[in-house]
């Protein structure tokens, strides 16, 4: 009877131990932890190309603000040259770049605000990133120290079990 209990004992540490290796909780939390690194790398790219796309549209604002200027000059110089017609349509060209100008400011303006939205929400899941590294550790701490505490009572059940046959077989011989 001993024999079965200890047999039975040691089939249950067993399972017990693949199930233990199959939910590693440490495992899990390093696998959500690596999760939310990558989330955050990728956010940093976002914000990088967000950056890298206001830039590009400030220089383009700023080459037809340039244009603009440039064909105000050329219209000048047909008014100064006698030649209304060349004149308007320079100013023509000229209005076509000063909107694209403005265009193109009003969405520098919003892709600041977008920048500075994904900064923000950068820097909440940076801080959540901290938090949760340390409660991970935490939570580590107290499943090893659970697992050690486990371990002893499995040890002194085995114990006590093992005190239990050698009585047997004591009073069998």
């Amino acid at each position: 009877m001993g024999f079965l209990d200890r047999a039975l004992q040691v089939i249950k540490v067993s399972l017990n131990g693949m199930v233990n290796q199959a939910e590693d909780p440490e495992r899990v939390l390093n696998r959500v932890m690596d999760d939310m690194q990558g989330h955050l790398m990728q956010l940093r790219q976002a914000v990088a190309q967000a950056i890298a796309t206001q830039k590009r549209t400030e220089r383009q604002s700023a080459q037809a603000r340039t244009l603009a200027q440039e064909w105000y000059s050329r219209a000048e110089l047909a008014l100064k040259n006698g030649e209304e017609d060349l004149a308007r349509q320079a100013l023509k060209r000229r209005q076509g770049y000063v909107e694209s100008a403005e265009m193109m400011t009003r969405q520098v303006s919003q892709q600041q605000q977008m920048v500075a939205q994904m900064k923000e929400n950068m820097g909440q899941l940076e801080a959540k990133i901290a938090q949760a590294r340390t409660q991970k550790d935490m939570y580590i701490a107290r499943f090893r120290s659970a697992e050690a505490a486990r371990s002893e009572e499995h040890t002194s059940e085995l114990q006590s079990h093992s005190d239990l046959v050698c009585r047997l077989l004591l009073e069998k011989k």
